[in-house]
């Protein structure tokens, strides 16, 4: 029973140091400072929805450790692919309403603090003065 035990500990150890050779895609895609977004608004953006919502990811140490790096990593890149700021310079005006559709129904809830909890990121705490700005922005912009 023990030498079985460590057999199977043994292979299971091999295997994860080998799942730490699988190269996974951290490349940062080129960003671009949003030009129509006001200052105020882009220090709340950058703070919060940055990390996964740009080409500016501060990756965690989470993010190097397979198979942990796997989930995180495929978050960010979901996260990235349902809205990416780094873009929002050359997104067409139906494309930043809808955005900001959906954004300001995330921001009116209070479940917006549970949104994006990916191991190793801070968790997502805006409180209500950055809500605000947040909302007062959506719901004035992109009307253009």
């Amino acid at each position: 029973m023990k030498k079985r035990f460590s057999e199977i500990a043994g292979w299971s150890t091999l295997l994860l140091i080998l799942c730490q050779i699988i190269p996974l895609n951290r490349i940062e895609p080129t960003a671009e400072t949003p030009k129509s977004i006001p200052v105020e608004v882009l220090s709340v953006l950058r703070t919060h929805c940055y990390n996964c919502h740009s080409g500016e990811t501060r990756w965690p140490r989470s993010a190097y450790i397979a198979p942990l790096s796997w989930y995180v990593t495929g978050k960010v890149r979901q996260a990235r692919q349902a809205f990416n700021l780094s873009g929002y310079n050359s997104f067409p005006v139906v494309k930043r309403q809808r955005l900001a559709a959906t954004l300001s129904r995330m921001a009116l809830t209070a479940g917006i603090n549970k949104h994006g909890q990916i191991p190793g990121f801070s968790a997502f705490r805006l409180n209500e003065r950055e809500r605000m700005l947040l909302i007062g922005w959506l719901s004035g912009n992109n009307r253009e």
